[in-house]
């Protein structure tokens, strides 16, 4: 939510800054992301022009004669939208005002001078001139016929200033408000808060229309008012600058007042032209079976039956709490409008807003269950805002449930002091609570009474959050404690900790990804061709939107949407990876012939499996090196690393081709016959569709199966004899792996026997159709003695002679 310190300080009395406001803000849970300071340019007063002239000696320019206050300036100008009798922001000799708005360039200093021939003591400026937010006419900014003369621009306009952009908490829908966030502000610099004072403004005429509530499962009060002699014009300069500010479009006055209305009580409201209701008739009801609805922009909308709606004799004129629709909407023409403020069921106005892909600033409010007070806080603001613009009010209207009683928590003091580990007096709880609207009695046990907008707050233990963020954070004492024994294992903390490391130091970037996917991941693998994890998805029952319909079968996902997004800046090498939980229905599998068996480790709730995952990706931009994928082999390694770190042993290699990766090459990494990792080279369509380069690589480790604490690492001396290297090439079968015969190797135990490595595969006219040789080096050494010719030809035989027994390999001749 974007707001402007200008309208904060309309209820709130303090000098503090931006950057204190800001800090004040985010330590009461209130997160600003960013603070927008906005430049106020000094020496900008508001001037009327009196008299309008052409310029003797050029055609395209203007003298004018302009009235700021306590004295007359002239001034040339060629802005051809002033008039005789406007009033006009007017930069005074030794303003500087910007050239072409804020980012459009420099700076330029107003200075008396001749402009051919004719004498000019200012500038009319324009709204770029002053860098003032959204979108305006070109030509110099007309200001509202009130705007007073000779006063100080900003003051006049009620802007100016910084602009904050915050992230509001789920539970804290008061705070989608100006009020609200300034209720916050004045108790946290312990200022006065200025609440503000709507009159009733209803007036002595029965309202034209009438309302009603047909399904209060979906409406649970609905508040209306009609205002007649309204004119339909610009909203005022102050209006229109402090909702551009906000993020919100500037329309006409009518839809300007609505918005600025919701944004500062936090009510949505709807104007509907009072003439064009059908039947003078209002109702709340749920959508039918074919009903649909045009909309404000212009689109026709089925509605699913039970949809909340607003409809009128002649049908359904608004999606409630979400849009409105295009046969009442207010026009050029209308002059007489009937404001709606109304009380919606927010799982309802939710389950809308996602089924037509409407979410709105007014949904985004009524799907958080508004309290039953605030609509005629909104419907006062409005009035407030149209009465004083020359508008006649109506008698109000008002149906549904009545608000009730807020109920009273006990809160214990020493329970509250227990939860924090501090030592503070009820007195200073008290003091804490009532700057935000509780009511507070009593001393040993406090009678607390959260205001109607805290609907969050209904235990003693939200009493007790409220008090630690009231009062700081920062101020609840460092302690040290005796942690009492605990039966929670460290291992999977330490196990992820020592991964990080690792891929760290391989020069892995460590990313979060959401947990919640939804079409666009699905899409983008519809592109490719390859198989989604369609069948497995944990689908959510209520998803906030289209994006989040699912929890991640994958890690994979999300790492190659990081990775398209930045791989065209990563310099030709990428390299991304995540530790975090996946998920997938649970199923009573067999794992012979019925649905897979659930991974070893994991863990069910509510029918759906949760486990920990590795997820890494390598991309490179090197050419393709043949059929000898040295990157591959290089992940490989690393892999290897990863797994001998937490079990001692690298264990052994074998081919597997999964959907993602490419056929030939992929592979899974064993240990004790269970695979641990899987790994290979990602499927040519999968890399296209992410827009990444062919050479893209990926690997996961399946934590659950791996243990939770690092392998012991033994000391073992440097040898101190010299051993020797033999390296063999044998004949075998194209189906037999590199892998398969250095493990075979390893379990003969051969004399002197330290390790073998396989370095090359060929495949050619040398060797026969359907056979491929493959090179070994082997290293032997002795402990006690230098190994001799002889012994270590005896290793070797033993090798060669088992490779034939297991594999019917035979020793590659070289011509």
């Amino acid at each position: 939510m974007r707001v402007p310190l200008s309208w904060l300080l309309d209820h709130v009395q303090t000098s503090a800054g931006a950057q204190k406001i800001a800090d004040v803000l985010t330590a009461r849970g209130f997160v600003v992301d960013a603070l927008e300071e906005r430049e106020r340019i000094d020496r900008i007063v508001v001037g009327k022009v009196d008299k309008l002239e052409r310029h003797p000696n050029a055609d395209r320019l203007l003298v004018g004669a302009v009235d700021v206050g306590a004295d007359a300036l002239q001034i040339v100008t060629g802005a051809t939208n002033v008039k005789v009798g406007d009033r006009v922001p007017i930069a005074l000799v030794g303003a500087r005002v910007f050239e072409h708005g804020r980012n459009g360039g420099g700076t330029k200093l107003i200075q008396a001078s001749a402009l051919r021939g004719v004498q000019s003591n200012g500038m009319m400026c324009s709204p770029d001139e002053l860098a003032l937010p959204g979108d305006f006419e070109d030509g110099i900014l007309i200001l509202d016929e009130d705007a007073p003369i000779g006063a100080d621009f900003w003051s006049a306009v009620r802007f100016g200033g910084a602009v904050f952009d915050l992230e509001i908490p789920s539970n804290r829908p008061d705070c989608l408000s100006v009020i609200g966030l300034a209720r916050e502000v004045a108790a946290g610099l312990g200022q006065p808060w200025r609440e503000p004072h709507f009159p009733e403004n209803a007036g002595s005429a029965d309202a034209p229309i009438r309302v009603t509530i047909e399904d209060a499962a979906l409406c649970r009060r609905f508040v209306g008012q009609a205002f007649t002699d309204v004119r339909v014009r610009r909203a005022p300069i102050w209006m229109t600058l402090r909702l551009q500010a906000a993020g919100v479009r500037s329309i006409d006055f009518l839809v300007d007042v609505s918005n600025y209305a919701m944004l500062e009580t936090g009510q949505p409201l709807h104007f509907y032209d009072a003439a064009r209701i059908a039947g003078g008739a209002l109702s709340a009801r749920a959508a039918r079976p074919g009903e649909s609805v045009v909309t404000l922009d212009g689109v026709t909308r089925p509605l699913p039956p039970g949809t909340p709606v607003i409809a009128d004799g002649e049908g359904i004129v608004g999606v409630a709490g979400v849009f409105g629709g295009a046969r009442t909407g207010v026009s050029e023409t209308t002059g007489a409008v009937f404001v709606e403020a109304a009380n919606f069921n927010g799982p309802a106005v939710r389950r809308a807003a996602l089924a037509l892909g409407l979410r709105t600033e007014a949904s985004a409010r009524h799907e958080k269950n508004l309290p039953l007070e605030l609509p005629e806080l909104g419907r006062r603001a409005a009035a407030a805002l149209l009465t004083k613009s020359g508008a006649t009010p109506s008698r109000i209207v008002a149906v549904g449930a009545q608000p009730g009683k807020t109920k009273a928590i006990a809160v214990r003091p020493a329970r509250v002091n227990d939860v924090l580990g501090t030592q503070w007096e009820s007195a200073r709880m008290s003091d804490a609570l009532t700057p935000i609207g509780f009511a507070v009695s009593g001393t040993s046990q406090l009678s607390v009474t959260p205001p109607y907008w805290r609907g969050d707050v209904a235990d003693e233990i939200d009493v007790v959050e409220e008090v630690a963020r009231c009062i700081g954070y920062d101020a609840i004492p460092e302690q040290r404690t005796n942690a009492s024994p605990q039966t929670i294992d460290e291992g999977v903390y330490d196990r992820e900790e020592l991964l990080a490391a690792r891929m760290a130091e391989f020069g892995y970037h460590e990313v979060v990804t959401l947990a919640l996917q939804g079409s666009r991941t699905i899409a983008a693998w519809q592109r490719s061709g390859v198989q989604f994890w369609n069948e497995d998805l944990v689908t959510v029952v209520n998803p906030l939107s289209d994006e989040q319909r699912f929890l991640r079968p994958s890690l994979l996902p999300g790492i190659l949407e990081n990775a398209a997004r930045v791989w065209k800046r990563s310099g030709g090498e990428l390299r991304l990876f995540e530790i975090g939980h996946v998920f997938h229905v649970a199923t009573n599998g067999s794992g012979a012939g019925g649905p897979p068996l659930p991974p070893a480790g994991s863990y069910e709730i509510e029918g759906v499996l949760e486990w920990p995952s590795l997820c890494a990706l390598a991309a490179f931009d090197d050419a393709d090196d043949g059929a000898y994928d040295g990157r591959l082999l290089q992940v490989k390694g690393e892999i290897e690393a990863l797994v001998r770190a937490l079990t001692g042993t690298e264990g052994s290699a074998r081919a597997r081709s999964r959907a993602y990766f490419h056929p030939g090459a992929a592979g899974t990494l064993d240990i004790d016959g269970h695979a641990v990792a899987k790994f290979g080279r990602l499927h040519p369509s999968l890399a296209r569709a992410y827009e990444l380069p062919e050479r893209t690589y990926a690997f996961m480790l399946y934590l659950e199966r791996l243990p939770s604490r690092a392998a012991p690492v033994a000391y073992r001396p440097l040898p101190r004899l010299q051993g020797t290297q033999r390296d063999i090439a044998v004949v075998v079968d194209e189906r037999v792996e590199a892998g398969a015969l250095m493990e075979a190797i390893r379990a003969v135990r051969a004399p002197a026997f330290e390790s073998v490595r396989a370095f090359d595969e060929y495949r050619g006219p040398q060797v026969a159709s359907g056979k491929k040789s493959i090179a070994l080096a082997i290293e032997l050494r002795k402990e006690d003695a230098t190994i001799t010719d002889a012994e270590a030809d005896a290793s070797i035989a033993l090798i060669v002679a088992a490779l034939r027994e297991r594999f019917g390999a035979v020793l590659r001749s070289v011509p």
